[in-house]
């Protein structure tokens, strides 16, 4: 088994090697959905949520880049004990992004970066006193994840990712496009 995955690794890096990834300075604009597996609210807590996102992608080198990113995770709303309560995430992330092996097809890469979540929960209905309330916090953490990018055309490409981000503690997987505006 040692003797496939080291193989396997050799190959991998191989093929990295053999094909130019991007020109250095080259920059991509992006948008795509998301999800993330703790983003929403529901009765026990936190469960899956859908957003949006959007980012760019700079190559420093032809396998090296940074790629800043937002995301945006739409509303969630949970009933608890006769209580509405609601909740919205959002992630700013820098990531850097390693392209370890491409073909003429696909590229695939390994990322890394810090990000910094904010998150809201409203509360509004039948505590003891009839109140309402709300509470906002963020925090800051790190990404880690992997993703591919297929070219549609010579000016679009499909990107997709998945991640797991520390200050929310979810594993987010994003889908979309990417066009270069250089």
């Amino acid at each position: 088994m040692k003797t496939f995955l080291l193989a396997l690794v050799a190959v991998v890096m191989t093929a990295g090697t053999a094909f130019a990834q991007q020109e250095p300075g080259k920059l991509k604009l992006g948008a795509g959905l998301a999800y993330g597996t703790e983003a929403g609210l529901d009765e026990d807590g936190g469960k899956g949520g859908l957003g949006i996102y959007v980012g760019g992608e700079y190559f420093f080198t032809e396998k090296i880049s940074a790629a800043p990113s937002f995301t945006y995770f739409f509303k969630s709303k949970a009933d608890f004990y006769g209580a509405e309560i609601s909740g919205q995430a959002s992630t700013l992330d820098i990531d850097g992004r390693y392209y370890f092996a491409s073909t003429e097809t696909v590229s695939f890469y390994g990322m890394a970066g810090l990000s910094v979540a904010f998150a809201k929960v409203e509360f509004d209905g039948e505590d003891s006193w009839g109140a309402s309330d709300s509470a906002s916090d963020n925090k800051a953490g790190v990404n880690v994840g992997a993703g591919l990018v297929y070219p549609l055309t010579e000016t679009l490409d499909l990107n997709a990712q998945i991640k797991y981000n520390t200050p929310l503690e979810q594993l987010a997987i994003q889908i979309g496009i990417a066009f270069p505006i250089n």
